[in-house]
């Protein structure tokens, strides 16, 4: 029989042929036999497919998010948890039945039912969505699009100069310095709060951030502009000699900067509403206005693919309007074949 008990286990085990042993996490003491049987008869379905059919799509969805799960150098503290709230809902689940989009409408109302937040449930979409486009891109299913409920994205919001010297004219004096910090060198939020000045070097303007504290997980050097040497040696002796960390407030480091203070300063200061990410596109929006190429700014920002970068290409016309110009030289300047071809009709005319 496929289903059986362990003297080891308050579950329900189930054995299916030589290699398949799982729980299927169904207490045989409280909970229906008849709960472990359906669990049972839907791994067996699956591994059928997989085995005599080669169905790809056919592993189930737990299986599919531990491999994402792993597949990652960063922590998914958040992510996890949401995977162990669908475990027990879609976890046994092939990936092809649940990239179905009326199974993705049930979870998202279930997610409601439970009490969540439209935004919470958006973040359990967005986990989801990456779980089975990691499955996509293995050939495995065609991922479904995923329903949200926060507006689209619009373009990035940037601030003008003189806007920045008024949120940080508003700002306490370690916010309007890491303010600088964050437009002068693009970093994001956690990875620039994390600065060590271990990883910092003045002298010859470039710091480190380790790969574990980027949202691309690999090391990144950068470069450091004079305004963010200026601001960072002002921190320096803000913070004090002792000071581990670059931000610190009253001692200790700084955990967030989308804070109370940053908020009334930016209404205070007529730029609300703004996120503390939108001091990123303000540095990066400032590059491309000034002559930085797009690649250029990919490296800069350490953004990991170009397509991040191509939001910001409507503020370099100049760099459009140069490359056109180079298309109108070469198809007007002459070339040696045209002119032969235009001799030998001239002969021929003759």
């Amino acid at each position: 029989m496929p289903l059986y008990k362990r003297p080891d286990s308050p579950f329900w085990w189930v054995k299916i042929g030589r290699k398949t042993r799982e729980s299927t996490h169904v207490r045989h003491a409280t909970e229906p036999k008849a709960k472990a049987e359906e669990y049972e008869r839907v791994l067996a379905e699956r591994l059928w497919r997989l085995e005599k059919l080669g169905d790809r799509g056919a592993i189930s969805f737990q299986e599919a998010a531990e491999r994402w799960l792993d597949g990652s150098a960063r922590p998914k503290r958040r992510d996890r948890e949401l995977l162990d709230w669908l475990n027990p809902e879609i976890g046994i689940e092939q990936v092809r039945e649940v990239a179905d989009p009326e199974v993705i409408e049930q979870l998202r109302k279930r997610g409601i039912a439970a009490g969540w937040s439209h935004s919470t449930v958006d973040r359990l979409m967005g986990t989801l969505s990456a779980v089975l486009k990691d499955c996509e891109r293995r050939g495995e299913i065609t991922a479904p699009a995923f329903p949200m409920y926060r507006k689209p994205a619009g373009e990035p919001r940037a601030l003008t100069p003189a806007e920045l010297d008024a949120l940080c004219w508003q700002l306490p004096m370690h916010l309007a310095l890491a303010a600088r910090v964050a437009v002068h060198t693009l970093l994001r939020m956690r990875a620039m709060l994390q600065l060590t000045w271990s990883r910092v070097d003045l002298e010859q303007r470039r710091a480190w951030v380790p790969s574990a504290h980027q949202k691309a997980a690999r090391t990144f050097g950068l470069p450091l502009n004079s305004e963010a040497v200026r601001a960072l040696r002002a921190l320096r002796m803000l913070s004090g000699p002792k000071s581990a960390h670059v931000f610190t407030w009253q001692g200790a480091p700084i955990d967030d900067c989308n804070g109370s203070a940053f908020l009334k300063a930016t209404k205070r200061a007529g730029v609300a509403p703004l996120r503390w990410h939108d001091l990123r596109h303000t540095g990066a929006s400032w590059a491309v206005q000034n002559g930085v190429t797009l690649p250029e700014l990919m490296l800069l920002g350490d953004w990991r693919d170009y397509r991040s970068v191509l939001r910001y290409a409507h503020l370099a016309p100049s760099q459009a309007a140069a490359a056109a110009d180079k298309l109108a030289q070469w198809a007007a300047a002459p070339r040696g074949h045209a002119r032969g071809h235009t001799r030998k009709r001239a002969r021929r005319a003759k």
